[in-house]
């Protein structure tokens, strides 16, 4: 493959390194700003070329060492911390600019993680020919893993003891989620069976995972025919309510950073008493219980039928009577709603929002809407249609969700 000597003069969504050779961009894995590095490229095309750092020839001062040979899910480790933030912040300003032709965006300084390793609260590993862990960087196949410096110290505790489990258990394992509560300490997992796995020996090697891993609470089976005679569950909390969760439902993934994104939400929507608010992409609540208390009505949509259980089983839990969930997918189900709300919030997946989600809260023209985006790039796509109806976007406000990788979560907040 053809190598070349390059200079990283940028950053790109995404988190390669950019530089320029022969008049064509060249986005570069594992490269860092400032750096000369040998390049070795992996694919040619009309106007772009990508590659991946062989030799660093001149290193930056903000790369360190990485502390896993396995960076495909911390693929931001050789950087050290207080240059990601900057990074970070540099790339969310820059997409705006280049993507929704805002020359000066409203970007506060990134919120900071406290815990830049063992802050992930769930994981989905893979099990191949007696190996557990990730899939490797575009492949199919399974790096083995014995420790994930990302995971939560309790994460690490039951992927242990899976993996001496599955060393004596001939069960036919796809896939194993493993869900941590970060509230209460404890661990639930959930073995994703091949079509012909049997129940019963996923069963037992659940019955084995829980007896040699004592902060395993609790152990789930999905495999063709199998129905689970006791409901597994776990428990967690955000923003003082308790969230009743199926170990495959969807939670924000680290917990101390979930909360700084709410206090966000909560001081920029000022929600009186007698409010209502409307929450699209809402998940099992976990914005739109916290944000319930004195409101009036909240009406939160999410797709998710497992979401939706979620939300409706935790609701009474913490006395929640005010949040009416509705169980659709966005775009159908506001589409259905004409009624008028002092806020909204939008939390929709990467992939963005759906034109007629923006077509239709532009109908409804709630006074204030706030955007939860983990894409800068989809969310400058995004802003376009709100702030062609009138809303001004005040604020942007970059959390660090995910130390040690590329992905920028950001609360924005418009205002009509």
């Amino acid at each position: 493959m053809e190598e070349i000597q390059l200079e990283i003069h940028g950053i790109a969504q995404g988190g390669d390194g950019v530089g320029r050779a022969d008049g064509m961009v060249i986005f570069v894995t594992g490269a860092i700003p400032g750096e000369q590095v040998r390049v070795q490229i992996t694919e040619h095309r009309q106007s772009y070329a990508r590659g991946s750092v062989i030799e660093v020839l001149r290193p930056s001062p903000d790369r360190i060492d990485p502390i896993t040979a396995d960076d495909g899910h911390a693929a931001w480790q050789h950087i050290a911390y207080p240059a990601q933030l900057r990074l970070k912040e540099q790339i969310v300003r820059e997409q705006l600019a280049k993507l929704a032709g805002l020359s000066k965006p409203p970007v506060a300084p990134i919120i900071a993680a406290p815990q830049p390793w063992g802050y992930r609260n769930s994981a989905t590993l893979h099990v191949e020919g007696g190996k557990v862990g990730y899939h490797y960087s575009g492949s199919r196949h399974v790096s083995d893993l014995t420790y994930d410096p990302l995971l939560l110290p309790s994460l690490n505790d039951a992927l242990a003891g899976l993996r001496e489990v599955l060393r004596t258990f001939e069960a036919s394992v796809d896939a194993v989620t493993l869900r941590a509560s970060a509230a209460y300490g404890y661990v639930v997992g959930l073995i994703h069976g091949h079509d012909n796995s049997s129940p019963a020996n996923l069963a037992d090697l659940g019955v084995a995972w829980r007896l040699r891993t004592p902060v395993v609470a609790g152990v789930a089976v999905e495999a063709q025919g199998y129905v689970q005679p006791t409901p597994v569950y776990i428990h967690d909390e955000l923003g003082g309510v308790v969230f009743v969760l199926s170990p495959d439902s969807f939670f924000q993934v680290n917990a101390s950073q979930a909360e700084q994104m709410l206090n966000v939400i909560r001081e920029q929507l000022n929600l009186q008493p007698g409010n209502t608010l409307l929450d699209v992409y809402c998940g099992a609540g976990t914005f739109a219980m916290p944000l319930s208390v004195g409101l009036r009505k909240v009406v939160a949509i999410e797709e998710d039928p497992s979401a939706v259980a979620d939300g409706i089983r935790s609701a009474p839990y913490n006395g929640i009577i005010n949040v009416n969930f509705i169980q659709a997918a966005a775009e159908r189900a506001l589409s259905r709603i004409d009624e008028a709300f002092d806020a909204a919030i939008l939390d929709p997946p990467r992939r963005g929002c759906h034109p007629a989600v923006l077509e239709d809260l532009a109908r409804l023209s709630p006074p204030t809407i706030a955007y939860i985006s983990c894409h800068p790039g989809i969310l400058a796509r995004d802003l376009g249609p709100l702030l062609n109806v009138g809303y001004r976007l005040d604020l942007v406000q970059p959390v660090d969700l995910f130390p040690q990788t590329p992905h920028i979560e950001c609360v924005v907040i418009l205002r009509k």
